[in-house]
């Protein structure tokens, strides 16, 4: 599967590696990015060829499938470009940097009558997230009561902002949480108090996030840009019989010379290389018919997006929000 990569930072540049060197059945064929050298110095090392811009690379005869991972912003332009060539996308979260925009993005995809984008929720494919799930799911400790996310960065890597902390980084509890769970969100609260020494005037860091599922199962979000000592996520299912733990996968506690210990990464591609693999694994194994639809879908995006839109809504009012469930689309019955 030849696939061209939309976006040379981080993740795109991480994506088009793996793709190139460590995915089977994908090679890297063409590249962008606004940088013009960077996209080059990562054309160059896949063997690829950096192409002038994105709607380039989307419309090349040489790229069967396209990752996106350029700015939020540029998601759905992107992605409708995507849509209309025909082209299956991976498209890093979020769907939209807008729900409007979001919404137009799932309309077109059922329009086509096909599904062709697979969302970047990676964590759906960390190994400790599939086992707390598989664990869940076996009934062992009862139904869930409550649901409790950790996530904390060392620095907020495009700076601070209160809506930007929900929709762009909370919102990956908000997919993950659905999904352990399987079922939607029926209000959301945000609390803020006192910030950070590093949070600027007007914005909030840390913040604390409450959703209420549809039965009544309570999610808590512990959001924290910048909490300085690195990057940590943990989640914990208090359930009717027991409690499932999942501690920070990369922690590994090391004794040496009259201490002990544990590396903490500085950044996501720490903790999540892993799961960022079996991601574009699942999704080039989907889109060459060896497997069904993977990971997640464009009504998850859509769904995360309402619920982050939701979460915004609460913290300006300062009171909890209803969340209305739209219709499902036929499309993503399966």
């Amino acid at each position: 599967m030849r696939v061209g990569v939309i976006g040379a930072g981080n993740i795109g540049t991480a994506h088009a590696v793996s793709l190139a060197r460590e995915v089977s059945g994908s090679t890297v064929t063409a590249v962008f990015d606004v940088a013009g050298e960077r996209a080059q110095a990562v054309a160059a090392d896949l063997g690829a060829r950096s192409l002038p811009s994105a709607q380039a690379v989307i419309e090349d005869e040489s790229v069967d499938a396209v990752v996106i991972a350029s700015p939020d912003d540029l998601h759905a332009e992107h992605a409708l470009a995507c849509l209309a060539a025909g082209k299956p996308m991976m498209l890093e979260k979020p769907l939209a940097s807008t729900l409007e925009d979001a919404q137009r993005v799932m309309d077109a995809e059922v329009a086509r009558g096909e599904r062709l984008i697979m969302l970047g929720f990676m964590r759906r494919f960390d190994p400790g997230y599939v086992a707390l799930k598989a664990s869940l799911a076996s009934g062992d400790v009862g139904e869930a009561l409550v649901v409790h996310n950790i996530h904390r960065n060392a620095y907020a890597a495009y700076g601070l902002d209160t809506t930007l902390s929900i929709n762009n980084s909370a919102v990956h509890e908000v997919d993950i949480s659905r999904w352990l769970l399987d079922e939607d969100y029926a209000w959301v609260q945000v609390l803020s108090g006192k910030p950070g020494p590093d949070v600027p005037d007007g914005q909030q860091d840390p913040l604390l996030i409450t959703f209420r599922t549809t039965s009544g199962v309570m999610v808590t979000i512990e959001m924290f840009m910048t909490a300085r000592y690195g990057y940590e996520v943990r989640c914990s299912v208090v359930a009717g019989n027991g409690i499932l733990d999942m501690d920070d996968g990369t922690f590994v506690t090391r004794t040496s010379q009259g201490s002990r210990g544990q590396d903490i990464p500085e950044l996501w591609l720490g903790r999540f290389g892993e799961a960022y693999r079996a991601e574009m694994q699942a999704w080039i194994d989907g889109i060459r018919g060896l497997t069904g639809p993977a990971g997640a879908s464009t009504w998850d995006g859509f769904m995360a997006a309402v619920s982050c839109r939701a979460a915004v809504d609460a913290l300006n009012r300062g009171k909890a929000v209803e969340i209305d469930v739209p219709n499902r689309p036929a499309i993503y019955s399966t």
